[in-house]
């Protein structure tokens, strides 16, 4: 549907900014697309900072509790405990830095590092190894679990519809 076609509040309550400013500051921090990281976290936990999954991932990033005490442990941050993944700062910081990571293990191939961040970064190198692929977006139709492949494919869309509501971040 066209941006245009409906009132900006429409489009404002489905593709929500809360905690914009820790958002789009730790996301500039590491090099991301601060509405790329909006599309995660609205896809990871609909932007609720005390969800935790039935894997035990915490807040609005969905971080695993070693995930973030190893992150925490290299910000240097003091008094880290698990339940400091449900503050939506704290989370937001060490989410966008873990995602970082991810990016540069896949040589800035945002694709690859969604898949990564949701299926995990031994399973989207074993698909890899295991297909001869022409692109990225080859590479993304050919995920074998549908989940990760449609996780994959609507952060990437639901960035982009953040771009065309909100414009310039």
């Amino acid at each position: 549907m066209d941006v245009d076609g409906l009132p900006a509040p429409y489009w404002h309550g489905l593709f929500p900014r809360p905690y914009w400013d820790a958002l789009r500051r730790y996301s500039e921090e590491n090099g991301i697309d601060p509405y790329l990281v909006a599309s995660l976290i609205r896809q990871e936990s609909e932007f609720n900072p005390a969800a935790i999954s039935h894997a035990n991932a915490y807040g609005l990033m969905q971080l695993l509790p070693k995930t973030g005490k190893g992150e925490a442990k290299k910000a240097g941050l003091q008094h880290y405990k698990t339940d400091s993944l449900l503050d939506p700062t704290t989370n937001i910081e060490l989410g966008t830095h873990y995602f970082r990571q991810m990016i540069d293990h896949f040589g800035g191939k945002t694709e690859y590092a969604l898949a990564a961040y949701n299926a995990g970064a031994d399973r989207v190198e074993d698909w890899r190894a295991s297909g001869n692929f022409r692109d990225v977006e080859e590479f993304v139709e050919s995920i074998p679990f549908t989940e990760t492949r449609e996780y994959v494919q609507a952060i990437v869309r639901n960035a982009e519809v953040y771009k065309r509501v909100y414009g310039t971040p």
